[in-house]
């Protein structure tokens, strides 16, 4: 019976024993648990902070960026209608010329250009054949101007010319074995527009637009 005794003792020693350690293994686990925690609430309190911090930054970066571009989007809307306004009104008042007028233009403007290669290279001393390629024109509207300019140059058409009185902006395009001269009623609206150009938007748009 005394050996049975100490047997039992003994037994609930083993057990008390392995009851402290199994509650010191627990407590530990739970302080790891605790702490575990507190780090990753600790960790994503910093990363919401910086991403935040990105957020407000990334933010105002863009505001900034938008306040910069809204006077150079406003400049550049004001620009795109006053170029927009110009085309239609220059369209608008071509469309309306008596045809003797575009043809008067046409022709000086051929002038000009053959006045010119000839001051450089003896343009007219030189070439005696001509081709011409005419978009635009009635023939009998291109052999008027054609022999007012060229009266001693033998001139044939091409074949892709293009004969017609209604065309706004007709082109006639001469060419030797040396020298092409392009000469288009377009062309010379478009200098126009260039070079008068301020003038015309303040006429048509009032004085404001010359800051554009």
């Amino acid at each position: 019976m005394e050996e049975l005794r100490s047997t039992e003792a003994l037994d609930r020693e083993i057990l008390e024993d392995a009851r402290k350690k199994a509650d010191r293994i627990l407590k530990t686990a739970d302080q790891t648990v605790r702490s575990i925690g507190q780090q990753w609430q600790e960790k994503l309190k910093t990363d919401l902070a910086v991403l935040e911090q990105m957020y407000r930054q990334r933010t105002e970066k863009t505001e900034h960026e938008i306040m910069a571009r809204l006077p150079l989007d406003k400049h550049r809307l004001r620009s795109e209608r006053a170029e927009r306004v110009l085309q239609e009104a220059a369209s608008a008042f071509c469309a309306s010329l008596p045809r003797d007028r575009i043809l008067t233009v046409l022709q000086q403007e051929l002038m000009n250009k053959v006045a010119a290669a000839s001051e450089t290279t003896g343009f007219l001393e030189t070439e005696t054949v001509l081709s011409v390629s005419v978009k635009g024109l009635l023939k009998t509207e291109a052999d008027t101007l054609l022999s007012t300019v060229f009266k001693k140059i033998e001139r044939t058409y091409a074949s892709d010319s293009t004969w017609s009185d209604k065309v706004v902006y007709p082109e006639i395009i001469c060419e030797t074995t040396s020298l092409r001269l392009v000469v288009s009623f377009k062309a010379v609206v478009d200098q126009l527009l260039l070079d008068k150009r301020s003038e015309l938007a303040v006429a048509l748009l009032g004085k404001g637009v010359i800051n554009d």
